[in-house]
């Protein structure tokens, strides 16, 4: 489902970030990734959603080898993958609402079942009632859930989480965590990521620490 071989990332001579990462994470698994801050957590996220070219090394999601896929075939591939990257990225000019729904319509969803859709996926995390506001007026922990929302709304076969719950009181975590746990039974696979070790005692699935650009 999502594999990755001999995976490594340099920004410079002297700055390796990653090196020879190998990690498969099996149709409906969960996999989280532990790690410092620094330790290459978000760089091997964007790595696997195609948004970061490796240095060296293969990566293949969802059966696609994402490093010989052009922009079209990439877009493609993005369709069946949802993500939530830890510099949220919502559209402050827009509803909570629209920014789901958006989403949706660019998936070839018609207006009407792109409303419905983000509606019953706010709810689901706890946002329906601040569905008309915009992302600059909503709280950190708030806008994470909007992204969370907005990622599961596609109903992707695989989900990316980098640090989705760094905002949000161990309740809310919770909650999320049920919500994921969900979503993982019904058949999604999830790969995670994570600075905090305080998650473990509730966290569910399988996980795995980067540390010195490794995985141990």
């Amino acid at each position: 489902m999502i594999r990755l071989e001999g995976v490594a990332k340099s920004f410079a001579p002297d700055r390796d970030v990653l090196g020879e990462i190998n990690l498969h994470v099996k149709k409906g698994e969960w996999v989280w990734l532990l790690g410092a801050t620094g330790a290459g957590k978000s760089v091997l996220m964007k790595i696997v959603y195609g948004a970061l070219p490796p240095s060296q090394g293969t990566i293949f999601v969802l059966d696609e080898d994402v490093g010989s896929l052009n922009e079209t075939a990439l877009s493609l591939l993005r369709r069946r993958v949802g993500i939530v990257f830890q510099d949220i990225r919502l559209l402050d000019d827009r509803p909570v609402l629209e920014n789901v729904a958006l989403v949706l319509e660019a998936l070839g969803a018609s207006g009407r079942d792109a409303r419905e859709r983000a509606e019953r996926w706010l709810e689901k995390v706890g946002m329906s009632d601040h569905s008309s506001r915009c992302p600059y007026e909503l709280s950190i922990g708030q806008r994470q859930k909007v992204a969370l929302a907005r990622a599961l709304a596609k109903e992707p076969e695989a989900l990316l989480l980098d640090e989705p719950f760094s905002a949000l009181d161990e309740a809310q975590e919770r909650e999320m965590l049920k919500l994921l746990g969900e979503v993982n039974h019904e058949g999604t696979t999830i790969l995670a990521a994570s600075h905090t070790h305080e998650i473990l005692h509730f966290l569910p699935g399988r996980v795995l620490q980067l540390t010195g650009g490794g995985i141990q």
